[in-house]
């Protein structure tokens, strides 16, 4: 049994640095013990053919590409310094709110009084924070620099997608969620919304009225939001806005490497991302980790994107023992709507859409005697968990846990995520909106020109 897993693993494609199955997924491939599998895997480590992470798994070669060099020690001052920029990118202070009193945020980060105050002191060094007797407060040096439009509100130029003759459909609860706050924030600073599309094909600025406009004819603008959600190619929104004077605020809804250096490097410009990136599955793993689950299975679709990558990268990182089951011809639920879109009435676009999935996702779920019961499920987005749910109360699969509390977590905390009681990471759009708008009001403030919005596990 040894020469038989032996030779198969060695006549698998394969390259340097690529993972090898899991001990759980060989032992059920070949019927085989955890002891035989083992035995295996210590061989081809001594042969020098495969190295091995603890809590990560086997690869192939002779040792990593990138050797782990310990960590230095972290200062008290560096540890504060981490703790507080985590808590400003999950949102737990707000721009617009003063910090808490230095004896609630002392017993927060467990630190002395002292070494507090010098943190503190070297924020207000920076132009981070201010002071207002004991209170400290975000610094707001630009806001009282805007003008107004003549009628008393300032004026905010905010563009989303649209198509060809001004139109927009929203796709997402998160992308509906953005629009309400961005309108939400905007009414209670005395803003004025400007709100325009951009139309891909055409490369055109659409007005509400579905009027093709410039920007030119916007002179009393302070700003711009923009949202490059489902904008395919984002460049050209970009350049609409390479010549104006004021601060461009972000949404950047796209592999985060993939933003121009011209733009990074632009003054009054920064981008804001939430969803892309190791982040969020570094999140969830942290959180599973937490609860003392090591071994999970990763299922995605979607698996033809950058996101759907990362997110399985970043519960590696976690530490977690990872099995993928995951399908590379699509690369977000959109592609699904749209096949929809072309084959039914529109009535019946997300109905059919969903039956598309859930037959995809029957060629993903592993055979029952692959997993434990005590393993867990992470989905891509809470749809592919709800959809998982269905199945299994139809009859056409088992899932890990017991009935009533299936081992599922996912990501985008959607009301179907509430309904369903599936534990699922909220992107934190509040937080997104909230630090757009002070980078507006505040441009000159702090060095990132990226700025990564952390979320958090919701439980139900």
């Amino acid at each position: 049994m040894r020469n038989k897993i032996l030779q198969a693993l060695i006549q698998s494609p394969h390259k340097r640095d690529d993972a090898l199955p899991s001990v759980r997924m060989l032992m059920a491939t070949f019927k085989a013990s955890s002891g035989t599998v083992q035995a295996v895997l210590r061989q081809l480590q001594d042969n020098g053919q495969i190295y091995c992470i603890r809590g990560k798994g086997c690869f192939w070669g002779s040792s990593p590409t990138q050797i782990q060099l310990p960590k230095p020690r972290e200062s008290a001052l560096a540890k504060l310094n981490r703790l507080f920029e985590e808590d400003w990118r999950h949102g737990e202070y707000k721009p617009t709110d003063p910090l808490p009193l230095l004896k609630e945020m002392a017993e927060r980060y467990h630190a002395s009084l002292p070494l507090l105050r010098k943190f503190l002191a070297q924020k207000m060094e920076a132009g981070i924070l201010q002071q207002n007797g004991r209170r400290y407060f975000f610094a707001q040096n630009h806001r009282e620099a805007f003008g107004n439009s003549g009628n008393g509100l300032s004026e905010l130029i905010f563009v989303t997608r649209c198509n060809s003759w001004g139109g927009f459909t929203a796709e997402s609860e998160r992308e509906l969620d953005f629009l309400r706050l961005i309108y939400k924030t905007a009414g209670a600073r005395k803003y004025k919304l400007i709100l325009l599309g951009m139309d891909e094909n055409s490369g055109d600025l659409i007005d509400r009225s579905g009027q093709v406009v410039r920007l030119q004819d916007y002179t009393h603008a302070i700003g711009a939001l923009l949202s490059t959600l489902l904008i395919q190619k984002p460049l050209p929104l970009l350049q609409l806005f390479a010549g104006v004077k004021f601060p461009v605020a972000v949404w950047w809804e796209q592999p985060v490497d993939s933003i121009p250096k011209f733009y990074l490097n632009k003054p009054h410009w920064a981008f804001f991302n939430s969803t892309f990136g190791e982040l969020p599955g570094i999140e969830v793993g942290k959180y599973l980790a937490n609860n003392n689950i090591q071994n999970v299975t990763f299922f995605s679709p979607y698996h033809n994107s950058s996101w759907s990558k990362d997110r399985l990268t970043g519960l590696q990182k976690a530490g977690l023992q990872v099995d993928s089951q995951v399908d590379v011809e699509f690369a977000s639920p959109w592609d699904y709507r749209q096949i929809a879109r072309a084959s039914v009435a529109k009535q019946s676009v997300e109905a059919y859409s969903r039956r598309l999935l859930k037959e995809k996702l029957k060629t993903l779920i592993p055979a029952r005697d692959e997993w434990a019961p005590d393993d867990w499920w992470v989905c891509v987005n809470d749809e592919v968990a709800g959809l998982f749910i269905e199945m299994a109360e139809d009859g056409e699969c088992t899932l890990p846990g017991d009935r009533n509390q299936p081992h599922i977590i996912a990501f985008d905390n959607s009301a179907e995520s509430y309904l369903l009681r599936i534990r699922s990471y909220d992107f934190n759009t509040d937080a997104l909106v909230e630090q757009m708008f002070y980078y507006l009001e505040n441009p000159e403030i702090g060095k990132n020109k990226i700025h990564h919005i952390l979320g958090n596990v919701v439980e139900k």
